[in-house]
């Protein structure tokens, strides 16, 4: 009789261990911030967004990982702990596509264009920067021929959030619009 109840003391405690452990995972995992989140109003309404020959949904799936992978490194390093959330209103693709090929060809003449809104937030849920924001990236679309990624899907859309991300300072709580020289000059001084 003392055995049984030995051995139903230790399974008792190991249950004990195990719910307060798996509680702790749920904890921890609820307290984890998303760095980045990228939603759309309507992307089937948007100005040019539309690669491989699929529709905006596709395009839009596409867009929101790749954007998502791009700023996260930099929000970790330059916001932890906090979030941002792009929510985008049009987009208009760098290049045009060609429907023959079904790629997209890049050209000067149509360079990328972004409209979104954006909240950055704290691990508390305060704002440190929101507002409403047009991007356009007025630089060569041959100023990076060497870098190996620009044969990636979205890579101007993505230097280009990229660029302007480590420029948002956090009292920045005003709609911004960016002209070309603008954003040509956060090219300078968002390169790493």
């Amino acid at each position: 009789m003392e055995c049984a109840t030995d051995v139903s003391s230790n399974h008792m405690k190991y249950l004990a261990l195990s719910l307060l452990l798996t509680i702790s995972a749920c904890a921890a995992s609820a307290a984890a911030v998303t760095p980045v989140t990228v939603q759309f109003t309507d992307p089937a309404k948007f100005t040019d967004f539309q690669i491989r020959g699929r529709d905006a949904s596709y395009t839009a799936g596409i867009f929101a990982s790749d954007v998502t992978a791009e700023l996260t490194p930099v929000m970790k390093q330059k916001y932890p702990n906090s979030s941002l959330v792009l929510r985008f209103t049009d987009i208009d693709l760098a290049g045009r596509y060609a429907t023959a090929g079904g790629i997209r060809v890049p050209q000067d003449t149509h360079p990328a264009r972004m409209n979104f809104d954006f909240a950055l937030t704290d691990s508390n849920g305060k704002s440190l920067a929101k507002g409403s924001t047009r991007l356009v990236d007025s630089s060569s679309m041959g100023s990076d021929s060497r870098d190996p990624r620009r044969s990636h899907v979205f890579y101007y859309e993505r230097r280009l959030l990229n660029r302007w991300l480590r420029t948002l300072s956090p009292r920045r709580q005003v709609e911004t619009r960016l002209r070309p020289a603008a954003a040509h000059a956060i090219q300078h001084q968002g390169s790493v």
